[in-house]
């Protein structure tokens, strides 16, 4: 899968520039390496505070999502050394900053999922929800596909 976006986007005039490859047992405590390899490679590639923060979040939330709902939470990994955990391919191009996770949980219809509107969350005193919106909000292009022979595959872009 990331050899195949790698020459797609070399066909597309967008080499890609630097390539990270994180691969991590299902642990909410390791969000914080995703989180921070997120902000390196928005450092690195010189793009704004601001638009690194939001790709930060919508990562954060992806990740999240797939401890909890791919994998039924962090417990299916408890002491089990051949859990398939996550992979996240970290990709910085010219213009852009790609970023695909990957697990082999329960996948879902990604574009069926209900975006909570954040007034809606207020008034209804929501505690949780807000991921989809997050995601749909702070990415330029967001794809999903499900059961590939890489697993599950969401793929953020953001531009820089």
């Amino acid at each position: 899968m990331a050899e195949e976006l790698q020459e797609q986007e070399q066909e597309n005039g967008n080499s890609i520039e630097g390539f990270v490859t994180l691969h991590l047992p299902c642990r909410y405590s390791y969000l914080r390496m995703i989180r921070q390899s997120v902000i390196d490679m928005s450092a690195r590639s010189g793009m704004s505070e601001f638009k690194s923060a939001q790709l930060e979040m919508a990562v954060d939330e992806a990740c999240a999502n797939v401890i909890e709902h791919s994998y039924g939470g962090e417990a299916s990994a408890a002491n089990n050394p051949n859990h398939p955990g996550l992979r996240i391919n970290l990709m910085q191009c010219k213009d852009r900053i790609m970023i695909e996770i990957f697990d082999r949980g329960r996948g879902f219809d990604f574009e069926e999922q209900k975006i909570i509107d954040p007034s809606d969350y207020v008034d209804n005193d929501r505690q949780r929800g807000l991921g989809m919106y997050i995601i749909r909000k702070f990415i330029d292009e967001v794809d999903y596909e499900h059961g590939t022979s890489s697993g599950n595959c969401l793929r953020l872009t953001k531009l820089l």
